[in-house]
């Protein structure tokens, strides 16, 4: 099994982020991202529960959600990026077991 470490301050920001996007979808998608990386953190499911599909889902949608807030002057995404560049580990791991 693989596990992902994250730290309380990128835990919240994941939270924060779940609890913003709630229902809200994205050009007809809706945004899973948060919502599934925060339920893998806190243990609620298991990455083997996660479809394929949806694990690839999360990743894009993460990257878009951060490059859109990059772009953005006054926007720190420094957090965004930390996590963005650990789920992106995990995904990859969990991908090249299936």
């Amino acid at each position: 099994m693989t596990t992902i470490y994250f730290s309380d301050e990128e835990i919240q920001e994941l939270e924060e982020f779940k609890d913003g996007t709630l229902a809200m979808s994205v050009d007809g998608e809706e945004l899973i991202c948060f919502r599934i990386l925060h339920d893998l953190i806190q243990g609620r499911i298991k990455s083997a529960d996660v479809s394929r599909n949806e694990l690839l889902k999360s990743y894009v949608q993460l990257k878009g959600i951060k490059d859109t807030f990059a772009s953005m002057d006054f926007v720190d995404t420094t957090i965004l990026e930390s996590i963005l560049m650990k789920s992106r580990r995990f995904i990859l791991s969990e991908l090249a077991k299936r």
